[in-house]
């Protein structure tokens, strides 16, 4: 099976460890080549190279022909199988939510690269959600065939959790979430 490159393009101005958390667990996800477009600071590079490759670049910059995908959740067309033939690149936005979409995909990356684009449902995937999602669709599987929750709750004690209004998507009854966001959310709540 030949995997696409997978390319998270930047859109964030920080770094943050939630961030990182999300891209470290996207490029473990995927089978293929990760390359992450549109780094700019010395110190993300350095962050980012053990994980896959950087570019300063943008992802039209690198890959000019018309076969890219950008998964984007404005489209009106699902991603399918058949996709993913002769497709050079698989281009993800590397996007945190919010609790209500704000559309930044379509604005912040298809409107600008021109390439043709698919959505993985109405549900607001995370970024390593989304790389899941299109990697299970490339093995056969058909976005109607999974299960995605539509927000999942992280207890942190008896009084205190946090809601994430995002699309995770289940196996066996559990939500594939990103190592270590447990973590990181006790820690932040405990401050």
């Amino acid at each position: 099976m030949k995997y696409p490159t997978l390319i998270i393009d930047n859109c964030e101005s920080v770094l943050s460890d939630w961030l990182l958390l999300e891209y470290k667990h996207a490029a473990k996800i995927w089978s293929g080549k990760t390359v992450f477009t549109n780094i700019h600071k010395k110190k993300d590079t350095t962050k980012l190279k053990s994980i896959g490759s950087v570019e300063s670049k943008n992802p039209k910059e690198l890959f000019s022909t018309e076969n890219c995908i950008i998964l984007d959740p404005a489209s009106k067309i699902q991603l399918k199988t058949d996709d993913f033939n002769d497709l050079n690149a698989l281009i993800v936005g590397g996007i945190l939510g919010y609790e209500k979409p704000r559309g930044r995909t379509k604005t912040l990356i298809s409107d600008k690269y021109g390439f043709d684009t698919r959505t993985l449902g109405k549900i607001q995937l995370t970024i390593d959600g989304a790389v899941f999602v299109a990697k299970a669709v490339l093995m056969g599987m058909k976005l109607s065939e999974m299960e995605i929750a539509n927000e999942i709750e992280i207890v942190h004690d008896s009084c205190h959790s946090t809601t994430l209004p995002f699309g995770y998507p289940v196996i066996d009854n559990n939500p594939i979430i990103t190592p270590g966001l447990i973590d990181y959310l006790n820690k932040e709540d405990c401050v």
